[in-house]
């Protein structure tokens, strides 16, 4: 017999679904049983079309026919997040749930966006909390601007085994493996937006888009590519301003960059030294869930500095860059000792000769 924990399982793989196109909404899946065996699925396909929860029952009727009003009167829903209470740009699914009369619903993770499910819910058996750490583990951009006021924040770097990402004289751009390139490619489709200051911009000159990921286009969304600028180096002209995505530049009124062209918010020089202030910017003014960080070690160890990376993903070649390496982060400047910062490691696995590790900051 299936039990209600598999039946969520397959809910939440259903919404995985909805990885690339659903932003800034959640992603969310839902199974409809009836008699403990599947009669819909549905999953929230891209924002602004129908939620995982109409989708499912759509399914039941593309199923079932003229059975499926009696079906539905005696079924059971499983979903990843608590079903919208509120009108937006589709009608509220607790409308829908009560209107087809499904007796009993279990829900992975609470709302707090929404004016609670319960409350509109009366004379529907309710459960929640099912398999709730593995849903908010699928939504923790989501979660993280609800409910801190921020996107859920990734660090990535490329270093060698010695800790080097570049040599001074420029040289030894690329020190991971294809593999490690074309997985960067992958997280920059899933992120939502891509953080970088001037210095990686003059440097380097990247899209910053995602073009290597085996990605079909059109099946994802480009990263809002965002950077920093507190000097006003920027001229419109490097690559970030391609056609190929859009770009968000923080600045002050002295900025070369013409708003008209592009997206320009002005702020003091002071204030863009502020990263609480312009994380909380791209999430109430932005909607964005999860931001990248492809930077050098001046943004990185702010932002470390401020406790505001949640997650650290590190790619290692085994390649040593030497006495005249550059590394990505000045922890002996920003840090009175090493100590004061460790980390949970998450996951290794191996891409090319290269590793991927996978890291949780450990705050002090």
């Amino acid at each position: 017999m299936t039990s209600p924990s598999e039946h969520m399982m397959e809910a939440l793989s259903l919404a995985k679904k909805g990885l690339l196109t659903t932003r800034p909404n959640p992603m969310v899946g839902c199974v409809i049983t009836l008699n403990n065996k599947v009669i819909g699925r549905g999953w929230h396909k891209q924002a602004g079309q129908n939620h995982a929860e109409v989708n499912a029952i759509q399914d039941v009727f593309d199923n079932l026919g003229e059975h499926a009003k009696s079906a539905l009167e005696n079924s059971e829903m499983f979903v990843t997040l608590e079903p919208c209470s509120t009108t937006g740009k589709t009608p509220p699914c607790a409308e829908a749930i009560k209107k087809h009369g499904i007796k009993k619903v279990y829900i992975a993770s609470e709302d707090n966006s929404q004016n609670g499910f319960s409350k509109q819910a009366i004379g529907i058996e309710i459960t929640e909390g099912l398999l709730r750490n593995e849903a908010r583990a699928l939504n923790k951009g989501f979660f993280s601007r609800i409910e801190k006021g921020r996107p859920y924040i990734t660090a990535k770097m490329a270093t060698g085994i010695d800790g080097g990402i570049a040599l001074w004289s420029g040289e030894s751009k690329w020190i991971t493996s294809d593999e490690s390139r074309k997985d960067v490619h992958k997280l920059r489709a899933i992120n939502e937006a891509v953080l970088t200051g001037t210095g990686t911009i003059l440097k380097d000159n990247p899209s910053l888009t995602s073009r290597d990921a085996n990605l079909i286009n059109g099946e994802f969304l480009q990263p809002l590519r965002v950077v920093i600028d507190r000097s006003n180096h920027l001229t419109g002209k490097e690559k970030i301003f391609s056609s190929d995505a859009k770009t968000l530049i923080f600045g002050t009124k002295d900025s070369k960059i013409k708003p008209e062209n592009n997206e320009l918010c002005v702020m003091s020089r002071e204030s863009l030294g502020d990263l609480k202030s312009i994380m909380r910017y791209l999430a109430e003014k932005k909607s964005i869930n999860t931001l990248m960080v492809e930077s050098g070690s001046d943004i990185f160890d702010a932002l470390l500095s401020e406790h505001l990376i949640d997650e650290f993903i590190l790619y290692q070649a085994p390649k040593l860059l030497g006495h005249d390496r550059k590394t990505f982060s000045k922890f002996n400047e920003s840090y009175e000792k090493p100590s004061t910062m460790g980390f949970e490691i998450n996951s290794i696995t191996h891409l090319g000769d290269d590793k991927k590790i996978i890291l949780t900051p450990n705050y002090q």
